[in-house]
């Protein structure tokens, strides 16, 4: 990323501990939709509404994961750059997945939002797994920050993962979304109450990490 990019990130840095809380709250309101369904025994009712949730949710969970750019680039020099570009690609597929599915539900897009699903998951994919993922391990290879918070960016792709893996292999009931989405909620408020109470960082750092070329 440019020099100018990350001066304009700095400014994240500041907000990242609310952007995540926002998030799992977010996603907590789509778990309601989910736990609403399995209550009355149905798997459709505002569906495309939780859409546009989780589209939402994860937006500002890009955003938070971008406010670690600025101090981690300093740290490690290539895995922060590459995972930037492609958190940027998720922030920005995720925000048009929840533009898009507010837009049906208010009759302002023509169609389902399953229409235009097929558009979001390449980004959705790349975005999550090597943007949460290499900012994951640049975590956990730099001092920076407490290995708890590199750990929950791989919960985070861990679980996008095995949602995906096991909707293609078929299995893919109302339970195993509600524990999926689940996940999403304690992760994104686990990261949000480690960066608020400062217990994110490391604040005593001795000499440098071992990849400054990484």
């Amino acid at each position: 990323m440019l020099k100018v990019n990350t001066d304009s990130l700095k400014t994240l840095e500041s907000w990242r501990g609310l952007l995540f809380i926002i998030a799992g709250v977010v996603f907590a309101g789509d778990l309601t939709i989910l736990l609403y369904n399995l209550a009355v025994g149905t798997e459709s009712q505002y569906l495309t509404l939780g859409q546009g949730l989780i589209g939402t949710a994860w937006t500002c969970s890009f955003l938070a994961l971008l406010g670690f750019y600025p101090k981690l680039s300093e740290r490690s020099k290539w895995l922060p750059r590459i995972g930037g570009v492609f958190a940027v690609i998720g922030l920005l597929t995720m925000l048009a997945m929840a533009v898009t599915s507010y837009g049906v539900i208010a009759g302002v897009i023509p169609g389902a939002l399953e229409e235009y699903t097929m558009f979001f998951l390449p980004g959705v994919f790349l975005g999550i797994v090597l943007g949460f993922g290499l900012y994951g391990v640049a975590s956990l290879r730099t001092t920076l920050y407490s290995q708890r918070v590199g750990v929950l960016f791989l919960v985070l792709v861990a679980t996008f993962l095995t949602n995906i893996g096991t909707g293609i292999a078929g299995y893919n009931p109302l339970a195993k979304i509600i524990g999926v989405v689940a996940m999403l909620v304690l992760a994104n408020l686990g990261l949000g109450y480690l960066v608020r109470t400062g217990d994110a960082e490391i604040t005593a750092v001795e000499g440098t990490s071992s990849d400054s070329a990484a």
